[in-house]
């Protein structure tokens, strides 16, 4: 709960129409943390979970992130997702589902069960954890 919550004050730093927050954690130690930031840095990778994912590789020296856990308030979109499975995360736990966060049209629709059906790298996955607290993020 302590690290989703932290993911959540990232979320709130954002300036995006939807905040999301990410903390990386390895050996219950806080490696990497971000929000997305795609308009103030005109980069559209600039997601939180990229950000943290760049972020995590520089402090470990390594692009493999095999014995982290990510904690995001959303769940990850298809780049986002494929990101991970490059890193070799352990464990992903969201808090939204992406259709409930992006309605409509604005999201490649790929379900996070099918990815990983395809993707070579498999990881453990914890859906709708505290989406409540999560869900207010949309409400600001």
């Amino acid at each position: 709960m302590e690290f989703m919550k932290l993911a959540i004050e990232e979320a709130k730093k954002s300036s995006e129409d939807v905040g999301c927050g990410v903390v990386i954690v390895k050996n219950n130690e806080v490696i990497a943390k971000a929000f997305n930031s795609q308009r103030d840095s005109f980069d559209a990778s600039a997601h939180s979970e990229i950000n943290a994912i760049k972020e995590a590789g520089k402090k470990l020296n390594n692009k493999i992130l095999e014995d982290c856990t990510v904690y995001c308030t959303c769940e990850p979109c298809i780049m986002c997702l494929s990101a991970f499975s490059y890193a070799k995360i352990k464990k992903l736990v969201y808090g939204l589902n992406l259709r409930d966060t992006y309605p409509g049209n604005r999201i490649i629709d790929i379900n996070i069960d099918e990815f990983l059906a395809k993707s070579p790298h498999k990881f453990e996955v914890v859906k709708n954890f505290m989406e409540q607290d999560c869900k207010e993020l949309l409400k600001r």
